[in-house]
């Protein structure tokens, strides 16, 4: 047998049956490139993952299933303990949406805490990532990538924002919780209320230019030309849209 090919098989069946909302911006997808936002709002096609892309995506899923099963229990374990004036709620991979930004999302993990005046919220996003990651994050500091999590701070951030639209929340507190794949270690991150405010902004630009634009925006939103296309140019390397989009930063494609 080809073990390889048969997990292969399993893997893309696995992603073909992965819902996904249509004329909607992605949360998971905060800071990157306007183009490749568009791309998806519109749900143009795009490239297959190939095997081993889908290999470590499946790694990151089932960590996250792991935590999820952990917080069920837990959810389980406080419910039957609670009888004083704070009363506490578990949130487990709960969709949010922002309804005003066409922005919709899932977020890993959040705790509400009520004591009768106040709601406190922590919010909490899962990251797993392999070794270079890890030390463009934790290394020593001359290894160390100041933007290396920059995205996932946006992410947290519309989280958040939904979050604040849909309960409320006197305060709110929140958190990356990075696993090293390659050694099991875990460490925890708090995360600035900034990032609210730039998820806002973000978000912000990207409906506005969605509604100035609408599918007119490969005219528009010019590769290496027009601001934020791409914001980072390794975007370009990965982007599932690498087929259609004249962007020349992956190879040496003829521009235009």
């Amino acid at each position: 047998m080809d073990i390889e090919s048969i997990y292969g098989a399993y893997l893309n069946h696995q992603n073909s049956l992965r819902p996904r909302d249509e004329h909607v911006f992605h949360a998971s997808s905060a800071g990157s490139c306007y183009r490749k936002q568009m791309y998806s709002y519109y749900d143009y096609p795009s490239d297959s993952k190939d095997d081993k892309s889908l290999r470590l995506l499946r790694l990151g899923t089932l960590v996250h299933k792991d935590m999820e099963e952990a917080l069920s229990m837990y959810e389980d374990k406080i419910a039957d303990v609670q009888d004083s004036p704070i009363q506490r709620s578990i949130h487990i991979e709960e969709k949010v949406r922002i309804e005003d930004l066409d922005v919709v999302g899932t977020f890993d993990a959040g705790e509400r805490i009520e004591d009768g005046t106040e709601i406190e919220f922590n919010l909490y996003d899962y990251k797993t990532a392999a070794a270079y990651k890890w030390t463009t994050k934790f290394g020593r500091v001359k290894n160390r990538v100041a933007s290396t999590d920059t995205n996932y701070k946006l992410q947290l951030g519309t989280y958040a924002l939904a979050i604040k639209h849909k309960y409320e929340p006197h305060r709110i507190n929140m958190y990356l919780v990075w696993y090293n794949k390659n050694t099991s270690q875990m460490r925890e991150q708090i995360v600035s209320n900034e990032w609210i405010d730039k998820a806002l902004k973000y978000w912000t630009e990207m409906f506005e230019m969605k509604e100035d634009m609408g599918k007119g925006f490969e005219e528009e939103l010019l590769p290496e030309v027009s601001y934020g296309v791409p914001v980072q140019d390794w975007e370009c390397r990965y982007c599932q849209y690498y087929s259609i989009c004249p962007s020349t930063l992956a190879d040496k494609k003829p521009r235009y």
